[in-house]
């Protein structure tokens, strides 16, 4: 049946995906989000916002206190209220309450239940914390001293050293950022080198540049276990962390950052015929292959875990609904543009497209890696170490992928983005014409080289 005018839409949880979708979907449907805790999600308070803002303040030379009171700024405090208000302004009603799924047309929140014609799972995610003996305390609670990066992003005061457990993308800014500061900073991670989706020159550099600012890089290795250290006088409490090549290291906190996981529990998905402990199935417009009119957007999708990717969930979703009710194509899907991401360490990583692992072997593919030093900017800058990836495939003669590590690498992504999501040509791309002397100007070469490696390879019949 097609969505009405007056069609209500319930959202589960309030984060930067739910808000989106509440800004497209309000004046003609009837918006109402159930949120307990921060409306506006992670990002603006405990993830994206106050991570950027101390990995900057470190960067420049910053005190830790100063950071921390920019951070707050930064946060609001950890108010809401700014995000309260955008929906309230919007006309969305707003339930501060923990939401369930009772049937395909009722939401429970507080002991009450809401009648909606569309319902829309936004929970969000959750650091993953693992099974490592000793990591709960004998009140089965999580061992003092032993962090998410929630917490980190939280503290006020600025350990001495920290172990971090993950050498993945929230796991490496928080190396960098407490570097920056002065923190002794250890990284374990079981996985042999440093992004090892990307091309080895870039996990190399990346690697390189973080070693040479004193974190100390543990790879092939893994935490197996953890137990508070013997108490010193004059010390901090600290925790030993106890490793799988036979050595351990004692540390005030112990980040964990090996993962994060769909929050799908709890939410009377059962109900619905959804096994909480599997993956959502949802399809390509963000649609549940169950009955009625239940989508996922953001993190809960399972489709990745950037607010930009949340944003854009929220757009297809929108153009479905308002497809329902007569007003739209309804053609939008999960994978119209290219998905792009960066890690803001220092220099920063960009991903664009499939990664170097997942094309690798694919025959239809060429690609070609241009190092930094190759444009003017490098010598005037001194700007260090730093290489791009670009890949086209030879049927149709089109810019795919890239990756990429170096100095302002974090803005140059955009033209990525579009000359992928404008499926531009590469024999195109190689004419267009970039400001002298800038980073960007790594473009030319890189697009020159793919160029030639396509006339040299002809299409796939």
């Amino acid at each position: 049946m097609g969505a009405q005018q007056s069609d209500r839409v319930g959202i589960i949880g309030g984060g930067s995906a739910a808000e989106a979708l509440a800004a497209e979907l309000a004046g003609m449907f009837d918006v109402i989000v159930f949120e307990s805790d921060l409306v506006g999600g992670e990002c603006p308070f405990v993830a994206c916002m106050p991570s950027k803002t101390m990995l900057h303040d470190g960067r420049v030379g910053h005190s830790w206190n100063d950071a921390v009171e920019h951070r707050r700024q930064v946060t609001d405090g950890l108010s809401d209220e700014r995000h309260v208000e955008g929906l309230r302004s919007n006309g969305i009603e707003l339930v501060r309450a923990r939401a369930s799924v009772v049937d395909v047309d009722t939401i429970e929140a507080d002991g009450e239940r809401y009648h909606v014609d569309h319902i829309v799972l936004a929970t969000g995610a959750s650091a993953v914390v693992p099974s490592i003996d000793g990591i709960d305390d004998d009140r089965g609670e999580r061992l003092d001293g032993v962090w998410t990066s929630e917490d980190v992003y939280r503290a006020t005061i600025q350990p001495d050293r920290v172990v971090i457990l993950g050498a993945g993308v929230i796991g490496l800014e928080t190396a960098d950022m407490f570097r920056h500061f002065g923190t002794d900073v250890v990284v374990v991670d079981p996985i042999d080198r440093s992004l090892a989706t990307a091309p080895p020159v870039l996990g190399d550099i990346v690697a390189g540049a973080l070693t040479s600012r004193g974190i100390d890089l543990r790879w092939g290795t893994e935490a197996t276990a953890l137990r508070p250290a013997e108490r010193r006088e004059g010390q901090r409490d600290q925790v030993v962390v106890e490793l799988s090549d036979g050595t351990s290291i004692a540390a005030d906190r112990v980040v964990v950052a090996v993962g994060r996981t769909p929050n799908t529990h709890d939410l009377g998905l059962e109900s619905i015929g959804i096994d909480p402990d599997e993956p959502l199935p949802v399809d390509d417009h963000g649609r549940l292959r169950v009955d009625g009119s239940i989508w996922a957007i953001g993190d809960v999708a399972g489709r990745g875990e950037y607010t930009h990717l949340a944003s854009h969930h929220a757009l297809v979703v929108a153009d479905r609904l308002r497809a329902g009710a007569g007003a739209g194509a309804g053609s939008r899907r999960f994978d119209d543009v290219v998905l792009s991401s960066c890690m803001f360490t220092t220099p920063p990583f960009i991903q664009v497209g499939p990664s170097w692992s997942e094309l690798d072997g694919d025959d239809d593919v060429v690609s070609v890696g241009v190092d930094l030093s190759s444009i003017p900017r490098w010598s005037t800058d001194r700007l260090g170490d730093g290489h791009l990836w670009v890949a086209a495939r030879r049927s149709t003669r089109e810019v795919i992928a890239a990756a990429g590590v170096g100095p302002s690498f974090d803005e140059i992504v955009h033209a990525i983005v579009v000359a992928i999501d404008g499926r531009v040509p590469v024999a195109r791309l190689r004419h267009s014409m970039q400001p002298f002397p800038t980073i960007g100007e790594i473009l030319g070469p890189a697009w020159n080289e793919l160029h030639q490696r396509l006339s040299e390879a002809p299409p796939n019949e």
